[in-house]
């Protein structure tokens, strides 16, 4: 019944494959870097690199290349050459050497830290090792005792053997092993025992005592199983629930199988080696061992039949260490692939994996063209492929044709195209056959013997492609083929559109459009819609569309507008030569190129890219080589055998990882680096160099072993360039020559899906030179500043005995310049003899070159005023006159014309009498002509302004009249209306202080009046004297200034009444005396209080000057006090209503209580709603409480809050800001 059990744990969610899955296997050895050809163990770490230990030294590998790590005296080799075994836990890398202990390597120092007995309570010679959760070692000796290590304290914390130990097998013992519940399994001589840790507590359990002898290895399996290899009983699979262990008779139990590593992957498949026998894969689903033969010139064979150890990575590969044979691997994803080659099958093998066609028919059958011959798939009895037997019913030549197409007709008819012997149709039963061959005599034979492909239309009508004899139609045995007239002869594939059209590919001459009317449409580089020359396959899109497979890229072509766009590497494909095209069942294409496989999403033009590495047959695909299986299942052929999968079930592609920066070195010497796991994106590790490391570099590489050969990397220096760089194959960053300061050092991966990695970063910090430090530039610069300041003061003196001479001449010129600044005139000096002038604070425009006094005052001077000007010169030169004086029009800058007055005088004469020397002053009267000019208007214009202003004058007297009837008929209505009744002494004050300026108004506009009938009667009698209109103007001026005054004071009067008595919220913002302006409010306030029993009391502080609204204020002082008058005493009784302003920490305090009824909480919720009142309907309107709120926390900025208690009265407290004191 175990047994039982034990098969059916076994068969669940096990992976069944449709064949016998033959992987490929890549080899490292000595040639590629690998320190020698014997490898005795393999681990990988957090950072992706791959760990080997050999013989002679321990290696890594990146993906690229091999580092060694050798013995040397510095700690940065490990302390043997001779690894035995490697053990990667907790971020640690442990090894064990031949004879010299264990060692630890540091990865952020780049040293190996030795435990042996030199040092440390461990023997030289350790067997195996494994770190448990605390990071302490569990050690296994070649005396036969397990150690308990702490590696911290370098101390044994408990030592075990079978003698004083239960449970504990004896013998050697040959491995350890933790699974994935903690437990530690020990495999020695004599059988097998796992090992649990409970505090300081430790104990031991033997399974399958009778079974399991000389165990070598373990792998833990589904379900609480363990697999175990043992050295002479075989394999064994243990039900650690039920302690029972079956063997697998599939593997042979004898010393010649002894067992040396196991690995399971997460197919279910178990993977053996053996100490002679090679490797084995082992199937439990099918209860199979598949044996991979050692041949060193076969890539699906290992080099060596001494397995050492297995190892499976992060990215399912499978890594095989042999003795003699070195490091091989293979990709385990590659199985999603389902390739078909040469060595697949123990036999029937195909014979030429140069696949040219595929077809799986209606029967299920797999038929396989090849370049030399057709294929039959064989089943087994499960109905899996088994292999191929050779196809030439009666028909040797087609054992060696150069196949082209095979396709199946809808009678199961089989036509078979090859390249040089034409066509074969097989009949349904595979039994009988007509071979076409080309017959120039006969127009209905064969149009050629080379063809390309097959192509059925809508009606099922067979076309034949060809490589030198166009198109033809199959009319049937009677007729044969009727080939089409076409302008080109070479034909590789063929469609009919929706619309019933024909299209035609060509590798030599683009594309031919065959319309259902017959007209030919061609399509080429030389075509008014060009398309590349050199076109393949074709398939029909969506949308009136094609894809066609081009040397040039994908392209994909409209067949109404016959627009097109073609896709290249640059838009993500792997390769611009595309010889093979197809569509599966979902529609997405798959283009075979020369360089890999392109899955593309025709709907998201999202691309996928596949390469050899991933388990395609090769690089290079085959034109034609494609069909669809059951089951969506897709067939590939290319030249090096074919792929079968479910597109669906391959593996999604993820971008690259984060890449790791593994060293730096400085000057070419290696360098420590920062602990990159602590950083953030945000916070990086930071990494600081002196200022002697002006040469550097970094090395990086991703953690993707598998890929790594397919990334490229992008780094930069932020700090010293923003720009993506392309990094080296080497993948190292040089820099030299950077300036000091802080720089961030960026890299990141990109696959060939154009995928990036996250970014990892790295902040570097140059320390500057001593000489560059902020202390020396601070000695550069005094030092300078000394030098400069003892120069300064030699010149300064120099300066100073220059500057007390020339100090009188300059305050000279000084007071000069400033009288002419002063006066705004304009001083000239004219030398006659040199033909020059001197001018100083110039307003006019001269010449540039003023030589000719004539031509100086042609230039400058109105055309109108030369004749004077030049008689008034002329005069003084020739000695009639020595001084003189006249006005005249000068050109200013801006072009216009300015009256100056231009006084001068002459200066020197010569012995004739004659003048050398003119100076003078030229000053601006522009402004006096312009009002004289604006007198002489005003004269004239004097009676119309005079009866304007009569005019305006009545205007305004009306305008006055009408305001006080106004004013009496609102001082009417605010009488008569009871809620204003309380402003009724502010309207009286109002009142008396509007009638007293509208009464100035009224005398100064009845005087004015008089004064202009009496000026309009001297003016009639030509009577009027400069004095009489200098006194005229002045009695209009100031009556009109009474009037005007006057009636501003009453306006603002008036709106400061209506403001006061309609919304006190309105006023500017002043600075006044809260205290002054309290007084003033409650004298408004007293008339409506002292009709009141109530008493009231205020207090202020004195000199509490304040920035605000006064009227807010007002607001908030009447509505509070009529509210109380109102509301808190219902009964009638007296009460006492106080307010009280207090000055605080935080600005002003203003608390108002009375001693009323109070309030219950539910009207305190809604006492400063609008509109909410006790009173409806009795004069009361719900608004008062509602203003002081939006007053106090809008107007003002400041708070409000009510205390109050039924029968106990209110108090209001109201807190404003310090802001609106005036400090």
């Amino acid at each position: 019944m175990r047994a039982f059990i034990l098969l059916l744990l076994l068969l669940v969610s096990q992976h069944s494959q449709a064949f016998n899955y033959q992987p490929q296997f890549d080899s490292f050895g000595a040639k590629e870097g690998l320190s020698m050809n014997t490898v005795t163990d393999i681990v990988n770490d957090k950072d992706g690199h791959l760990w080997v230990a050999t013989q002679a030294g321990l290696n890594r590998y990146d993906g690229k290349r091999f580092k060694i790590f050798d013995t040397r005296d510095d700690e940065r080799g490990p302390s043997a050459k001779f690894i035995k075994k490697l053990h990667f836990s907790r971020n640690t890398l442990w090894l064990i050497t031949r004879n010299e202990g264990i060692n630890r390597y540091h990865a952020d120092s780049g040293r190996f830290e030795p435990f042996n007995a030199s040092n440390s309570p461990l023997p030289d010679d350790i067997v195996d090792l494994d770190e448990d959760a605390e990071g302490n070692l569990w050690l296994a000796t070649a005396d036969n005792r397990l150690l308990y290590f702490s590696p911290a304290s370098n101390k044994l914390l408990a030592t075990l053997d079978s003698s004083n130990t239960p449970g504990l097998p004896g013998g050697r013992i040959n491995t350890l092993y933790r699974d994935r519940q903690e437990r530690l399994w020990i495999g020695t001589l004599n059988g097998l025992a796992s090992l649990k840790q409970t505090q300081d507590k430790v104990s031991l359990t033997q399974y399958a005592q009778a079974e399991l002898r000389g165990v070598s290895a373990i792998e833990a399996g589904k379900s609480n199983t363990l697999w175990v290899g043992t050295q002479t009983r075989g394999l064994f699979l243990l039900d650690i629930t039920n302690d029972q262990a079956m063997a697998i008779d599939s593997v042979p139990a004898s010393a010649a199988f002894s067992i040396s590593a196991l690995k399971r992957d997460k197919f279910g498949s178990l993977w053996i080696g053996f100490r002679a026998q090679g490797l084995a894969r082992y199937e439990p689903s099918s209860d199979e061992l598949h044996r991979l033969n050692a041949s060193a010139e076969n890539r699906y064979s290992i080099n060596s039949p001494v397995i050492t150890s297995l190892w499976v990575d992060n990215e399912q590969q499978l890594w095989i260490g042999s003795k003699g044979g070195g490091l091989s691997k293979t990709f385990l994803d590659a199985q999603y692939f389902g390739h078909v080659h040469g060595f697949s099958f123990i036999d029937n093998n195909l014979l030429n994996v140069d696949i040219r066609s595929l077809l799986e028919d209606s029967q299920g059958t797999l038929w396989v063209g090849t370049a030399s011959g057709v294929y039959r798939g064989l089943k087994n009895t499960r109905g899996e492929l088994a292999g191929f037997a050779p196809f030439h019913v009666q028909n040797p030549r087609l054992a060696q044709a150069f196949v082209s197409f095979i396709k199946e007709d809808a009678s199961g008819q089989l036509w078979i195209g090859t390249r040089g012997d034409g066509l074969f149709i097989y009949t349904a039963d595979k039994q009988s056959y007509i071979h076409y061959l080309t017959d120039a005599k006969s127009p209905n034979s064969l149009p050629s013997n080379q063809l390309y492909s097959l192509y059925f239309d809508h009606k099922g009508t067979p076309w034949i492609t060809s490589r030198d004899g166009g198109v033809a139609r199959y009319a049937g045995i009677a007729t044969g083929f009727i080939s089409v007239p076409l302008p080109i002869k070479t034909v590789t594939d063929m469609l009919q559109d929706s619309d019933g059209n024909y299209w035609l590919t060509s590798s030599s001459d683009g594309l031919l459009r065959l319309a259902v009317d017959g007209e030919i449409t061609h399509f080429s580089t030389h075509t008014p819609n060009a398309l590349p020359k050199h076109l393949f396959s074709i398939i029909p899109g969506d949308n009136h569309s094609l894809w066609i497979a081009s040397n040039e890229g994908l392209l994909h072509f409209n067949t109404r507008d016959f627009s097109s766009q073609l896709l290249t590497t640059a838009d993500g494909l792997i390769d611009d030569t595309i010889y093979l095209l197809f569509a599966d069942q979902r529609r997405h294409l798959w283009l075979g190129t020369t360089k890999g496989l392109t899955h593309l999403d025709p709907d998201s033009l999202k691309i996928t890219n596949y390469t050899d590495l991933d388990g395609i047959q090769d690089n290079e695909f085959n034109f034609g080589a494609a069909t669809l299986g059951r089951d969506n299942s897709l067939y590939l052929g290319g030249v090096n055998g074919f792929n079968h999968f479910n597109p669906s079930q391959l593996p999604r592609r993820q971008p690259p990882t984060l890449p790791v920066i593994t060293d730096l070195f400085v000057l070419g010497q290696a360098q420590g680096l920062p602990d990159m796991d602590k950083g953030t994106p945000r916070l990086p590790p930071a990494l600081t160099l002196s200022h002697t490391a002006d040469i550097f570099s970094l090395h990086y590489h991703s953690p993707d072993l598998h890929n790594a050969t397919r990334l490229s990397y992008q780094y930069r220096l932020l700090g010293l360039n923003d720009t993506w760089i392309a990094g080296s194959p080497e993948q190292v960053a040089y820099f030299t020559g950077l300036n000091p300061g802080s720089y961030l050092f960026e890299i990141r991966a990109k696959d060939i899906n154009q995928q990036y990695s996250p970014i990892r970063r790295l902040q570097i910090m140059l320390e500057p030179a001593p000489w560059q430090s902020p202390f020396a530039y601070t000695f550069y610069f005094t030092l300078t500043l000394m030098l400069v300041s003892l120069i300064f003061y030699r010149k300064w003196s120099q300066y100073q005995q220059q500057a007390a001479l020339l100090h009188e001449v300059a305050e000279s010129e000084q007071r000069l310049q400033l009288a002419l600044w002063g006066s705004g005139d304009e001083f000239w000096d004219w030398n006659i003899v040199h033909g020059n002038a001197t001018r100083t604070n110039t307003f006019l425009k001269y010449p540039e070159q003023e030589e000719e006094l004539k031509k100086t005052i042609a230039s400058c001077v109105h055309p109108d005023d030369i004749p004077k000007v030049s008689r008034v010169a002329k005069e003084c030169i020739n000695d009639q006159i020595d001084k003189f004086s006249l006005t005249y029009r000068g050109l200013a800058p801006d072009g216009e014309w300015l009256w100056v007055l231009n006084r001068g005088q002459v200066v020197e004469r010569d012995e004739m009498g004659r003048a050398v020397r003119i100076a003078g002053t030229i000053k601006n009267i522009q402004q006096q002509k312009e009002t004289e000019h604006a007198l002489r208007e005003l004269n004239q214009r004097l009676e119309q302004r005079v009866a304007e202003r009569t005019l305006e004058l009545q205007q305004r007297n009306d305008e006055l009249k009408h305001t006080l009837d106004e004013l009496e008929h609102t001082q009417g209505e605010l009488m008569d209306k009871e809620k204003m009744a309380a402003l009724g002494g502010l309207v009286a004050s109002i009142t008396h202080e509007v009638n007293t300026p509208i009464g100035i108004s009224v005398t100064a506009a009845s005087h004015l009046q008089e004064s202009v009938k009496h000026f309009d009667q001297l003016y009639r009698r030509g009577e009027i004297t400069e004095e009489d209109f200098e006194e005229y103007q002045t009695e209009v001026a100031e009556c009109c200034r009474l009037v005007l005054a006057n009636l501003e004071r009453a306006s603002k009067l008036i709106a400061s009444f209506k403001q006061v008595s309609v919304d006190q919220s309105h006023e500017d913002v002043r600075e006044f005396d809260l205290h002054a302006y309290l007084e003033e409010i409650f004298i408004s306030l007293n008339p409506m209080l002292s009709r009141t029993p109530h008493e009231y009391s205020y207090h202020c502080p004195e000199k509490l000057i304040i920035r605000s609204t006064p009227g807010a204020f007002y607001q908030i002082v009447s509505n509070l006090f009529n509210n109380s008058v109102i509301h808190a005493y219902p009964d009638g009784r007296s009460g006492q209503l106080s307010l009280e302003v207090t000055r605080t920490d935080d600005g002003i305090c203003i608390t108002y209580q009375d001693d009323g009824c109070g309030m219950p909480e539910d009207i305190q919720a809604q006492v400063f709603q609008p509109f909410f009142t006790t009173k409806r309907g009795k004069g009361g309107s719900g608004l008062g409480m509602n203003i002081v709120s939006n007053i106090v926390t809008q107007v003002l900025k400041g708070e409000i809050s009510i205390d109050s208690q039924e029968g106990r009265g209110s108090t209001f407290i109201i807190r404003l800001p310090d802001s609106l004191i005036v400090q």
